[in-house]
């Protein structure tokens, strides 16, 4: 599963990276190094003439839930059942995103406790998350935007620390992912086809491990040395 992540450049990097129009909520949003499910992140979806960069909380939301707490528990959509599983089907259908990263956090079970590692590209380039969203709207016609990153069987070489990782997506497929109206075996067929790219990893400090803890120190590498057993 993706249960943290980060996107540590400025929100120019990120409309230049995925050639999207801005929308006014994002231009002050500001670099962030450990951003956790119910939490605002950036986005980007199709929009007409090309694609648009905005926020949307992290945790999908289906439009016929009774309360928006369910989000919690959707931050992650298997890649292989998505397309049958109700809470997410329509959103797979209808309404996918791409959500940019530079980085997302696994954590080893060690006796002392659990040792977080970050996991990016060689170079720490920002690369895109397939995901899926939706609209919610309340009693009194509040509207939440929700989203949900999708994962695969993880690459051999990091399985020893999780099992799971986010799908992503190379940029030659951004466009077929985004487009409206494609069948949902076009769509399995573009998730088959992103194999994960070569991942790098390093231990950083446990100060990761609290969900609001939010500083450049999350994505450094500490000594391996200094890890507790």
């Amino acid at each position: 599963m993706c249960g943290r992540f980060s996107l540590t450049v400025e929100v120019d990097a990120v409309a230049s990276a995925f050639r999207a129009e801005v929308a006014p909520p994002l231009r002050h949003h500001p670099p962030r190094y450990n951003i956790a499910p119910t939490e605002d992140a950036p986005i980007v979806i199709a929009a007409p003439g090309g694609r648009r960069a905005g926020l949307m909380r992290w945790g999908l939301v289906p439009h016929w839930a009774e309360s928006p707490r369910v989000g919690a528990r959707m931050i992650n959509a298997r890649s292989e059942t998505v397309d049958r599983r109700s809470a997410f089907r329509e959103s797979f259908l209808a309404r996918r995103c791409l959500v940019p990263a530079d980085g997302f956090y696994e954590w080893e079970s060690r006796p002392s406790g659990k040792q977080p590692y970050w996991v990016h590209l060689a170079g720490s380039e920002v690369f895109a998350m397939a995901g899926i969203w939706s609209s919610w709207r309340s009693r009194t016609g509040s509207r939440l935007l929700t989203f949900s990153v999708l994962t695969r069987e993880a690459p051999e070489a990091i399985r020893w620390l999780h099992d799971r990782v986010p799908v992503i997506l190379p940029p030659h497929s951004w466009d077929d992912w985004l487009a409206q109206g494609t069948a949902s075996s076009e769509l399995q067929a573009i998730l088959g086809a992103a194999e994960p790219p070569e991942l790098s990893l390093h231990p950083v400090a446990r100060s990761v491990n609290r969900a609001g803890y939010d500083e450049p120190d999350c994505v450094a590498a500490i000594d391996p040395d200094d890890v507790v057993p």
